[in-house]
């Protein structure tokens, strides 16, 4: 029985697609909670709250690149911000990895607010909607969680909302690592 159950962990692992493995998803975390929030920031604020919307992060290691769809305001669910976003930035990487990072400050490292098609700047219904290309040198800090998104107002120019990219763990690696270390358990069992 327990063999069998390691076959089939191990089959279902291994059917995680390489296509699958290309693509990363982040969630929005931070010292304030989940998504986009105030008590991210650094600073003590007030303000609005934003979140993933649509098909959320997502990073394709095969085409560098970095789809964003986030929102904010009661139109879409969240608090209205303190006033119409006037920037909004992906900033790192920052010195630690998530979610020891989650209070580290870094520069502005790709802006968001560049392309008026992506970027809704409303106080009650905004929100990205982009691509950006990683370079290569930030991929890692990328998976480490060591980037997070900032959006900025007139009342809190140093960012109102924040949270920072956190990779979401693929199914098929929590199913590898769960079926070595059954394996690992059996193995100590025989001994």
């Amino acid at each position: 029985m327990f063999r069998t159950m390691l076959g089939v962990l191990g089959l279902l692992a291994a059917a995680a697609s390489p296509a699958a493995a290309q693509m990363t998803t982040f969630t929005l975390n931070g010292n304030g909670g989940p998504g986009l929030t105030t008590g991210s920031q650094n600073a003590s604020i007030t303000g609005g709250s934003g979140g993933l919307t649509g098909s959320g992060i997502v990073y394709d290691a095969s085409t560098g690149l970095l789809t964003i769809n986030v929102a904010w305001g009661s139109s879409n669910g969240f608090t209205d911000l303190t006033g119409n976003a006037i920037a909004a930035h992906l900033h790192g990487p920052t010195l630690n990895v998530a979610p020891a990072s989650f209070g580290d400050s870094a520069g502005v490292k790709y802006n968001l607010d560049d392309i008026p098609a992506g970027w809704n700047t409303s106080a009650s219904s905004g929100g990205i909607s982009r691509t950006v290309s990683i370079l290569p040198e930030d991929v890692n800090p990328l998976m480490n969680g060591q980037f997070y998104l900032n959006v900025h107002t007139v009342t809190n120019g140093g960012g109102e909302i924040r949270g920072t990219l956190v990779p979401v763990p693929e199914p098929g690696l929590v199913l590898a690592t769960a079926a070595g270390g059954l394996w690992g358990v059996r193995r100590l069992r025989r001994r």
